[in-house]
């Protein structure tokens, strides 16, 4: 029995996890500055905002502190998407 409930704990801290972060821009904006995102495959799936605002600076150093730099993008937003 105690297995199964850390398995539950686990499960509801993931979930816990990762509803917390905002995966588009528009949800994830605060202030203008650049967004560490990763762009995705298709017309119709926008990209997921890691982490922001940033300087362009310190985007480039997150950026090169993932396993897999290469395939994320640090974006410039002035203003909220839904504004422009």
């Amino acid at each position: 029995m105690p297995v199964r409930s850390i398995f539950v704990v686990a499960g509801l801290a993931l979930a816990a996890t990762l509803g917390g972060c905002a995966t588009s821009v528009d949800q994830a904006y605060t202030t203008p500055g650049w967004y560490l995102e990763q762009p995705r495959q298709g017309v119709m799936a926008y990209p997921a905002y890691i982490a922001g605002p940033f300087s362009y600076e310190t985007c480039e150093v997150e950026r090169l502190k993932t396993p897999r730099p290469d395939r994320l993008l640090c974006t410039n937003w002035k203003a909220k998407p839904s504004e422009t």
